[in-house]
C-alpha cells in the first residue's frame, strides 16, 4: 500500500479524486485482471461458502461480470491472461486447503480507511478478542536472489502492516491480537506474522510523513513533481492523458516505452496503403502496423491539425522498432 503510493504519489492523487465519485475509468490489464477476478471469486465465495462442485459456475459468473466490466470477450480474456487456468486450479486448491480462525466471523473485501489511506482487506476475521488479516497473492511472493529464498517481498509486508496499523488504529484491537497472513495461491506458500504496538505507531509516523510530503507539493500547485514515470506503472495507468510528467518523460526517452508512443506533429509520415504509422526517433523508424481503417484516419487527421497524439496499448513485434495495433489500443490528442 505504503510502497505502491511511493512508487507515484501523483497517482495516489488521482486515484482519490476518482475514490470521491469524479468517475472510474476501467482498463484492461492482463496483469492486474486475474489477480481481481480471482479476488471476486474468494469473495463470493467466503460470503456464501458455497459447494466446491459450484465452484466452476461461480467462477463463470465472476468471469462474465469483469468481461463487462472491462468491455472484452470471455474467450479474449481466457487466452490473453498470462497463466489463466492454473490459477483457476489454484484458487479451488485454496478454498479447499485454507483454514479458517475458527470464529464466525468473517468479513471478505472488508474496507479500511485512515489518515486518507485506503485498501481492501482480503479477508478480515474476528475471533473473540483476535483478528486475522489476510491477503492472498496470485504471483510469486517471495524475493530471489542468486537461487536463494530471502525473504517475503517488502512490497507485500508493509501492505499488511498498514493494514494492521488501520486496525489497530480505527477498532482499537491490541497489537498482540492481530494476526497478517500472507497467502500465495500458486505455490501454496503461506506467511505469517506480528508486530509491536511500538512497530505500528513507526508505521504511522512514515504515513504521516508520506502524506506530508504529498501535501506539501500539492500547496504548489504543481502536480507533476509528484509523477514518477515508469512502463511498469505506467502502461495500463488510466491517468496517462493527463500526465504531464509521463508525456514529458516520453518526448525525451522515448525508446524507454514499449507500449505507449507519442506522435509528435513533426517526424510522422503515414503509411495509407497499409494503415501504418512510421516515427523517426534518434535517427532510427519505428512503426505501428495493423491499425484499423477509422483509427488510422482519425490519427491522421489529429497530426494533421498540429495536435499530438498519445497511443496506448500497443504490441511489441520482433523487434523494438515495430508495434502492432491491439484490440485494447486507444489513443487521445494532447
Amino acid at each position: 500500500m505504503l510502497t505502491s503510493i511511493e512508487k507515484c504519489k501523483l497517482k495516489f492523487v488521482l486515484d482519490s479524486h476518482v475514490r470521491r465519485g469524479k468517475g472510474r475509468i476501467y482498463e484492461f490489464n492482463p496483469h492486474s485482471f486475474m489477480g481481481e477476478l480471482i479476488h471476486k471469486v474468494l469473495e463470493n465465495y467466503y460470503k456464501e461458502f458455497y459447494n466446491f462442485n459450484e465452484f466452476d459456475t461461480k467462477w463463470d459468473e465472476a468471469l462474465l461480470e469483469f468481461c463487462k466490466k472491462f468491455k472484452i470477450e470471455k474467450e479474449y480474456a481466457q487466452y490473453w491472461v498470462p497463466n489463466y487456468y492454473p490459477k483457476k486450479i489454484n484458487t479451488l486448491k485454496t478454498i479447499k486447503n485454507f483454514t479458517l480462525l475458527g470464529g464466525n466471523k468473517v468479513f471478505p473485501e472488508e474496507k479500511v480507511r485512515f489518515k486518507n489511506v485506503r485498501g481492501i482487506i482480503d479477508l478480515f476475521e474476528v475471533d473473540e478478542n483476535n483478528v486475522r488479516i489476510t491477503d492472498f497473492k496470485t504471483g510469486i511472493i517471495i524475493n530471489i536472489l542468486d537461487g536463494k529464498n530471502i525473504g517475503v517481498k517488502e512490497t507485500y509486508i508493509e501492505q499488511l502492516k498498514t493494514y494492521g496499523y488501520i486496525i489497530n488504529k480505527k477498532k482499537e484491537i491490541k497489537a498482540d491480537n492481530i494476526e497478517l497472513v500472507i497467502k500465495g495461491l500458486g505455490n501454496n506458500e503461506l506467511f505469517s506474522f506480528m508486530y509491536s504496538q511500538e512497530e505500528y505507531n513507526i508505521q504511522g509516523l512514515k504515513i504521516d510523513h508520506i502524506l506530508n510530503e504529498i501535501n506539501e507539493v500539492l500547496n504548489t500547485g504543481n502536480l507533476n513533481n509528484l509523477a514518477s514515470p515508469e512502463s511498469s506503472i505506467c502502461n495500463f495507468c488510466s491517468h496517462k492523458f493527463q500526465c504531464d510528467a509521463l508525456h514529458d518523460s516520453i518526448r525525451n526517452q522515448p525508446n524507454k516505452w514499449d507500449r505507449i508512443i507519442l506522435l509528435k506533429t513533426i517526424n510522422v509520415t503515414f503509411d495509407s496503403d497499409k494503415f501504418a504509422i512510421n516515427i523517426l526517433v534518434n535517427d532510427r523508424t519505428k512503426s505501428i502496423h495493423n491499425i484499423p481503417e477509422e483509427d488510422f484516419l482519425e490519427i491522421k487527421k489529429m497530426n494533421e491539425n498540429n495536435q499530438e497524439v498519445l497511443i496506448s496499448h500497443l504490441l511489441q513485434v520482433d523487434s523494438s522498432i515495430i508495434k502492432r495495433w491491439s484490440k485494447l489500443s486507444i489513443y487521445k490528442g494532447i
